[in-house]
């Protein structure tokens, strides 16, 4: 059933985050940058840095531009990011 309804991403968008972008994040407050692989939900894997397009972290950065803040929140309270680059 996943092979049924699976769809080419023929084209990824270096000017905002869609599925496919590799992603750099920065943090509120913190000079250190993270890259993250936007993947759809069963290539998912935090130890190799892809991240699901549903997931809350992933979500919020779908349709980000290079140097948008956004945020989202977490059991820890609302977090606040940068999109430093996308590739």
């Amino acid at each position: 059933s996943i092979l049924k309804s699976a769809k080419i991403v023929d084209q990824k968008s270096t000017s905002e985050v869609s599925l496919g972008s590799e992603v750099e994040i920065q943090k509120e407050g913190e000079k250190e940058t993270r890259t993250y692989l936007i993947v759809g939900s069963e290539e998912a894997n935090m130890q190799e840095r892809k991240i699901s397009h549903l997931s809350p972290l992933g979500g919020a950065m779908m349709g980000k531009k290079k140097g948008e803040t956004f945020s989202f929140t977490t059991p820890n309270g609302k977090m606040n990011y940068k999109v430093v680059g996308i590739k």
